[in-house]
């Protein structure tokens, strides 16, 4: 009596522990809390571990760690390591929205092989913009880590993303090399309102 008991116990332990582990997909997206990198013991803003404000269009995190040169020159070398991040993301974003268009809209008939070549020369436009200037992004907020380092979200808000944006979309328009890769009119029309309806978003 007392084995079918426990045998009962134990059936009830190894049943409850199976429907614990059919989380919803919303408890299962719960992620735990955000801690500092260099300090994992102690809880950290969320921004600091890649949770972005919802005001914000894009923005990355910077970090420096502790120096005796001082907290305005760890200031710079947090915001520096941000502004690089965020040149890459917004490399990446410009990148990707300008392929979806050309995808979505632009015929390549023209030739075989000839989106990739509008691609390949946006995506070197888009770097050459990027690597020129990202204007209007700024440290929108610091934080000290208990190790003494120090943590910047370094970000644009939808106007200064929408400017920047539009900057590599106007100098992707007048450059000769990505009209160069069509031979008919009809890719190169397509291409030129593909480029001008990215501005609109």
């Amino acid at each position: 009596m007392r084995t079918k008991s426990l045998l009962a116990v134990s059936l009830a332990l190894v049943l409850s522990a199976c429907s614990s582990n059919n989380a919803t997909v919303e408890q299962s997206q719960n992620f735990a809390a955000c801690t500092f990198p260099d300090a994992p013991q102690v809880s950290a803003p969320g921004w600091i571990c890649d949770v972005m404000p919802s005001d914000i269009a894009i923005a990355a995190t910077g970090y420096a760690k502790k120096s005796a040169a001082g907290m305005s020159v760890m200031r710079k070398i947090a915001a520096n390591d941000a502004r690089v991040a965020l040149a890459s993301q917004f490399e990446i974003d410009v990148n990707n929205m300008f392929k979806q268009a050309v995808e979505g809209s632009v015929s390549t008939t023209s030739a075989e092989g000839s989106s990739e070549s509008v691609m390949e020369t946006f995506e070197n436009i888009t770097k050459t913009v990027v690597s020129r200037s990202l204007t209007d992004s700024r440290v929108l907020v610091s934080q000290a880590s208990p190790t003494g380092g120090l943590y910047v979200l370094v970000g644009m808000d939808q106007e200064a993303y929408k400017v920047n944006r539009n900057a590599a979309i106007d100098t992707a328009t007048q450059d000769a090399q990505l009209w160069n890769q069509f031979n008919n009119e009809k890719a190169a029309e397509d291409l030129a309102n593909a480029l001008e309806s990215l501005k609109q978003l």
